[in-house]
């Protein structure tokens, strides 16, 4: 029993190890020899953001007020929190569903916890994420009107709840993508629809009543984006929080339990198909 637990120990100290390794590359290895170095890792997201901001402000800063029914407030102002929190489940999700095939030689050769081996992938986005969130608030409140820390701190908990999410399902489709790349492959077309059917470049408010139901109970992650839109914009909620939290909550349950079952009768049936 004693050489079990030590073995464990040492394969979760050899997990950790292989993690922050993993992550450092990502974020500061991969650039090594440019001449931005790891900067790079950031500029999209500052690209991103600026250019959003800019344009989006100037162009569609009255619009959001007159649709949502409430007070003016620029359309970015709701629009660039989501694309941001969507950006980071979106990336946390297919990265951590190719995490696996990935690190294969890793997998092969070292006694790894398979469950927690594809965590560099949350750290290594938590970066560019925090960049571009201070980013946002900066110009926000440059722009617009200062931002409390409570909105980022609401922000920061619903980044936290989507990358629990995303992980989940990444690594429980992942290790079905093993043996049938085909789904592995076909999560980044889905991830498309399923940007698209929720409301982060729309107002929740313009979704019809007899669909908005859907929406508040049966949305996979919208729960999730629903308050950070109210605390940036201060708008009414469109639909009910805690009805809302509903399908993610089941959501991920669901996917926990699939992916310890599956780690537990299915890892060397991974192993063998990498």
């Amino acid at each position: 029993m004693l050489d079990s637990a030590s073995r464990s120990l040492s394969r979760r100290r050899q997990t950790w190890r292989f993690v922050w390794l993993l992550a450092r590359q990502r974020i500061v290895d991969a650039y090594r020899g440019s001449g931005l170095g790891a900067l790079w890792s950031v500029l999209p997201q500052l690209t991103q953001i600026t250019v959003l901001a800019l344009i989006l402000g100037t162009v569609m800063q009255h619009r959001l007020g007159a649709s949502a029914g409430g007070a003016s407030v620029p359309y970015v102002v709701y629009m660039l929190p989501g694309v941001l929190l969507w950006q980071l489940f979106h990336d946390t999700l297919v990265n951590v569903a190719d995490a696996l095939p990935a690190q294969r030689l890793i997998l092969k050769k070292n006694p790894v916890d398979l469950a927690l081996i594809a965590l560099y992938v949350p750290l290594a986005q938590s970066v560019p994420f925090g960049v571009g969130l201070a980013l946002l608030w900066a110009l926000v409140s440059l722009l617009w009107q200062p931002i409390a820390w409570g909105v980022i701190g609401v922000t920061l908990v619903a980044a936290l709840c989507l990358v629990a999410l995303a992980y989940l399902i990444g690594l429980t489709w992942g290790m079905v993508g093993v043996l049938v790349p085909d789904v592995r492959l076909a999560l980044p077309a889905l991830l498309q629809v399923g940007f698209w059917l929720t409301p982060i470049v729309y107002p929740a408010h313009i979704i019809p009543p007899a669909l908005r139901a859907w929406v508040e109970w049966l949305h996979p992650w919208y729960g999730c984006f629903a308050p950070v839109q109210v605390a940036w914009t201060g708008l009414a909620p469109a639909v009910s929080a805690g009805a809302a939290w509903c399908m993610p909550a089941a959501l991920a349950l669901l996917h926990g339990a699939l992916l310890m079952r599956m780690l537990r009768h299915g890892r060397k049936v991974v192993l063998d198909a990498l």
